[in-house]
């Protein structure tokens, strides 16, 4: 049964959604401040996060960004805020996901199940290592290391790289992205690829690392 951490201040909220995730079956528990949650996130004891972007005593963005600098824990973002900046933020600072409020618990279950699963998935991958240049991608501990030193990635990120280095210089869809990694069939968020590509560049000091063709297409430059 995963564990799943809600942080969110409004005790409505939190339970209900608590209640909605135990009746499908994962075991769950409620932070309502976000004074303690980076030590709480940090306990290892939780697969999945919800993390709330307005809490007292430190605010979601906050706790995201600590969180990042040592652990690849999925995080799902709930948030009121819906314009394409918020999201792209959202994104560059480490979340997995989000969801708007009002939010459907059943569309938030689908997504948390999604993420879920490609973790699973990345966890059975028998090819334990992938290396390009001063790269190295080890699949079985999700890590990324250039020269043997530890680079924190997003789950997301580091599925994007797995599967550009995977193609070996081969050219790979925006879409395919989307559907295979991202999971969205139907996306209207265009820019999501976009920030995570950019993100990896920036993590691994090389800007050209990663070409992009006419912004439908990446792929490895060698």
């Amino acid at each position: 049964m995963s564990k799943i951490l809600i942080i969110e201040d409004d005790i409505w909220i939190s339970n209900s959604l608590k209640l909605y995730l135990e009746n499908s079956f994962f075991d769950v528990e409620i932070e309502s401040s976000g004074s303690y949650a980076v030590e709480k996130i940090l306990s290892w004891k939780y697969e999945l996060i919800i993390l709330d972007l307005n809490l007292p005593g430190k605010d979601g963005m906050t706790i995201c960004k600590e969180v990042r600098k040592t652990s690849h824990i999925p995080i799902v973002m709930l948030t009121a805020k819906n314009s394409e900046l918020d999201k792209v933020i959202w994104l560059e600072i480490g979340a997995d996901d989000y969801v708007s409020k009002p939010f459907s618990p059943r569309e938030l279950l689908a997504r948390i199940n999604t993420i879920l699963r490609r973790t699973f998935q990345t966890q059975k991958d028998e090819n334990t290592l992938l290396k390009f240049e001063d790269i190295e991608i080890d699949i079985q501990k999700i890590l990324v290391l250039k020269n043997g030193k530890e680079i924190p990635f997003t789950k997301n990120e580091f599925e994007i790289l797995k599967k550009i280095v995977e193609e070996n210089g081969n050219m790979v869809e925006r879409e395919t992205l989307m559907k295979e990694i991202i999971w969205y069939d139907n996306y209207a968020f265009d820019r999501t690829i976009d920030t995570h590509i950019k993100n990896i560049r920036k993590k691994l000091e090389n800007k050209d690392i990663i070409l992009t063709i006419r912004w439908q297409w990446y792929r490895l430059n060698k």
